[in-house]
């Protein structure tokens, strides 16, 4: 497949989606800090962990940071759940009487809660992959890492179909198949974060 293709597919379905629901269209700027205080928090982290930040790049999978430098397996899976980290501090933060300021920090813990789920290419999915190789060893922690991966994108397709079908919610289903088209990317090895 194509990834610039697919790319390409995926920025014109949502612009559609957006110039449709313009409520989509609104919420970007209240999404925005949360983006920001996520991928800002990976590459503190990064930073701290001595990695030199290389690049930036908009993919089909996400926004990727793409860094070097010598990390520990622990090293990465603090890296990973730093983006994490930052997105809960901003949505504590931004609990105040303010609306637009409350529905930001709801976006932040629904993106958070989204980034935390073990399924590759979340953050959540690089970290409980690294745990499964330290604890079970490379082979057999991808076994594992693999067969929790589908369970739980079988459960996440099927709720999506569900919502789709009876809630008129197609949000869900979309974000399964998103899940789905990224399932076999490396994860250490490729030197990014997403």
């Amino acid at each position: 497949m194509d990834r610039r293709h697919f790319f390409l597919s995926f920025l014109a379905v949502y612009l559609t989606a957006c110039a449709y629901y313009r409520e989509a269209l609104a919420l970007l700027p209240a999404a925005l800090l949360p983006i920001a205080a996520h991928e800002l928090s990976h590459i503190l982290a990064l930073y701290l962990l001595g990695q030199r930040i290389t690049g930036l790049s908009l993919n089909a999978d996400g926004l990727c940071i793409h860094y070097q430098g010598d990390c520990s397996p622990a090293g990465h899976i603090l890296a990973a759940l730093a983006g994490p980290l930052g997105g809960a501090a901003y949505a504590l933060v931004g609990l105040t009487d303010v609306e637009w300021l409350r529905q930001s920090a709801a976006l932040s813990l629904l993106l958070t809660a989204f980034n935390l789920l073990p399924l590759h290419p979340l953050d959540g999915g690089r970290a409980f992959r690294l745990l499964c190789a330290m604890a079970l060893g490379e082979a057999r922690g991808g076994q594992l890492f693999q067969c929790v991966s589908t369970v739980l994108l079988a459960l996440a397709l099927m709720g999506g179909v569900y919502l789709a079908v009876w809630k008129k919610s197609t949000a869900p289903l979309a974000a399964a198949i998103w899940l789905l088209l990224f399932q076999n990317e490396g994860l250490v090895k490729s030197k990014k974060i997403i």
